[in-house]
């Protein structure tokens, strides 16, 4: 399983790449207030674990391998952020940043087990939509499909 750091590479990996279809180093020190030569020290390294496509000057894309861990973090943490807002009723300003400190340390398990109480989200408070199963078939008993 990969370490919170390469977890957060790979949500701000795919953020990206949904919006133009590679990540560049700067795009990714950006968003993840890092510089750029760590930036390339971790790609380099998620390169080799096959996390990612990493082509020197052009960007990175994820792997399938890397795209089902990302869209398991990116839904582990909507749904957190429904279950912290709409269930525990934690103040809105504090639910994402509770929710990206939850995402890392909960199983898929009590995600599916969350979403199931929630009976089946689609969107989160700020009306992003929560990713489904990943692979599908991991979400046997959740409601939603």
């Amino acid at each position: 399983m990969p370490t919170q750091d390469i977890e957060e590479y790979l949500e701000a990996i795919l953020d990206i790449v949904i919006e133009k279809d590679v990540a560049k180093t700067n795009d990714l020190a950006l968003a993840l207030n890092v510089s750029p030569s760590s930036v390339t020290e971790v790609i380099q390294r998620m390169s080799k674990n096959e996390l990612i496509i990493y082509e020197p000057y052009r960007g990175v894309r994820l792997t399938d391998k890397g795209l089902e861990i990302a869209t398991k973090i990116k839904r582990k943490h909507r749904i957190l952020e429904v279950f912290l807002n709409d269930y525990l009723c934690i103040n809105p300003e504090k639910v994402h940043e509770d929710a990206c400190k939850m995402e890392h340390c909960i199983s898929d398990e009590i995600t599916d087990a969350i979403c199931r109480l929630l009976e089946g989200p689609d969107k989160c408070p700020c009306g992003k939509e929560i990713p489904k199963c990943f692979p599908e078939k991991n979400c046997s008993e959740c409601k939603r499909r």
